[in-house]
């Protein structure tokens, strides 16, 4: 005898020395209203899920996962000392004094890894310049985030003594290859030691002008600026 399980069980008579069992079973389903909304709610949550690891990407925008995996040496001693020099050389301007300053994705790379990361907590720190004159963007893994890989762009703006604006920063909690899905925005103002120590190095120059020498994959700047 057996007994589907669910329904409601009658015992009949006796037939040829057996019990005769009959069952009635309950179906219970979904209408097709129910259906849809189960879809629609489903169909949200994976939406909202997906939307918020892909917030950093939205935020910092596609070109910069692009430049950031565009192969430069920024372990480069040489470079760094380079672009040292050049600062040096912007900081001993009197006030007033216009000045030009070119140099090359790799020395500014070099010289931000080498020698400006280590000060503000920030490992395997990298620069890469964007095609648009007066972009960029840095990267690395941020004491502060917890050591998760960061994006933060730059802008280039006219304030004397902040030239440098943070727009947009980024952490990766899910790493998919080099794809921007798995970055999830964040404030920028957990970063804006970064953004105190990139402005230092100008010196509290005024930068008026910013045009691409040479576009990727070796891109350089020409910045026009005046001392302060």
């Amino acid at each position: 005898m057996s007994v589907e399980s669910g329904g409601d069980v009658s015992v009949g008579g006796d037939v040829a020395g057996r019990d005769v069992v009959k069952t009635t079973t309950t179906h219970i389903g979904f209408g097709v209203k129910e259906v849809q909304r189960l879809v629609l709610t489903v169909g949200a949550l994976v939406f909202v899920t997906a939307a918020c690891f892909f917030s950093g990407g939205i935020a910092v925008g596609f070109a910069t996962f692009n430049a950031l995996q565009r192969p430069v040496n920024s372990d480069n001693p040489p470079a760094a000392a380079r672009f040292a020099s050049y600062i040096h050389d912007v900081r001993a301007l009197p006030p007033g004094q216009p000045f030009i300053l070119g140099f090359t994705e790799e020395e500014i790379s070099s010289y931000f890894r080498l020698n400006v990361a280590p000060q503000v907590g920030v490992a395997n720190g990298k620069v890469r310049l964007l095609d648009e004159p007066g972009k960029l963007v840095v990267g690395g893994e941020a004491a502060r985030l917890g050591g998760l890989p960061f994006v933060a762009t730059f802008e280039v703006q006219g304030t004397p003594g902040a030239p440098l604006k943070l727009t947009a920063v980024a952490v990766q909690i899910l790493k998919i290859n080099n794809s921007p899905f798995g970055w999830v925005f964040v404030p920028p103002a957990l970063l804006r030691s970064v953004e105190d120590d990139l402005n230092s190095l100008f010196a509290n120059a005024q930068l008026t002008r910013v045009e691409l020498a040479s576009p990727a994959p070796d891109p350089a700047w020409v910045v026009n600026g005046v001392a302060q």
